[in-house]
């Protein structure tokens, strides 16, 4: 969803109408208890100031709107043709659910989505805290050059970090919030053993070496996992992208020839079996990219 749809969120006519919903809120949030977090997480809390109940019932104002302009719209148009209205608040009903399904669902697709980027980077931020611990560089000096540094949403937390303990928090405090926050397991395993560290003065290079160590097994196991899924992915896509439509264009011609199937044999069909192909081929690459493990990057 683009992020101008999010603008409903924002104070205005929608927000404020929303308020008469709240215990529709109330309510939904009873059904969609993991919302709340995932709003935490995805950002949307923070942004808006605005929480589960809150952001349910603006979900539920939208999808009701929709649902009224949808069955209104088709209502005025069949009675117009001389149709059945009868499908209208049915059809209305059914596309509402849809829209509000989806825009709770919105803010687990950001946490998606900021995992999928921030695991990319993770062990390699992680090696450079490491190294510059080892070297003997103090801990907020480290944290600073991660933040600095060319390691996408990893810096930007730690940018977090750095912004909050030059503002008076201790670096402890800032890390145990940006553990909470986070959605990342691996980050947020991290986070803790530095937390660890520092609480109980132990050395933080050590604990940190173990993370590190168990996130490159990790990735071992993500690799063999992945070479296990394209095995069987490389299978259909030979039969379904490759040999289906060679044999496919075979029977065409073949059938083409004979008296009264000349039309098989025109252009389109054949453009038509391109574009057919041109689109498995897309969905296939859809496919793979997303069984992608994080933790391989780019």
């Amino acid at each position: 969803m683009p992020k101008e749809g999010m603008s409903m969120l924002k104070p205005g006519l929608i927000r404020n109408t929303s308020r008469f919903f709240v215990g529709v809120g109330v309510v939904l949030s009873k059904v969609f208890p993991y919302l709340d977090t995932s709003l935490k997480q995805s950002g949307i809390s923070k942004k808006y100031n605005i929480r589960d109940r809150e952001y349910l019932s603006v979900c539920f104002l939208v999808a009701l709107f929709v649902f009224l302009i949808i069955s209104l719209s088709l209502f005025i148009i069949l009675r117009l043709g001389g149709g059945n209205a009868l499908i209208c608040p049915v059809f209305g009903a059914v596309v509402g659910a849809v829209v509000f399904l989806y825009f709770t669902m919105y803010p687990k697709s950001i946490v998606s989505r900021r995992v999928k980027y921030l695991e990319r980077n993770l062990l390699f931020a992680l090696r450079s805290i490491l190294i510059q611990i080892r070297s003997g560089i103090p801990i907020f000096n480290t944290f600073v050059s991660i933040s600095t540094g060319n390691y996408g949403p990893v810096s930007k937390e730690f940018a977090h970090v750095v912004e909050r303990a030059r503002s008076g928090t201790s670096v402890v405090d800032a890390l145990e919030e940006l553990a909470v926050r986070n959605p990342s397991i691996y980050f947020r395993r991290a986070l803790w053993q530095l937390v660890n560290g520092l609480k109980s003065g132990a050395d933080v290079g050590d604990n940190l070496e173990n993370v590190i160590e168990s996130l490159s097994k990790e990735q071992l196991v993500e690799i063999r996992r992945y070479k296990s899924v394209l095995n069987p992915l490389a299978m259909m896509y030979m039969m379904v992208a490759v040999i289906m439509p060679s044999l496919g264009i075979t029977m065409i011609i073949i059938l083409a020839s004979f008296p009264g199937m000349g039309a098989l044999g025109d252009r389109m069909v054949f453009y038509g079996l391109l574009a057919f192909t041109v689109f498995l081929q897309v969905i296939f690459i859809g496919i793979i990219k997303s069984k992608r493990p994080n933790l391989l990057g780019d």
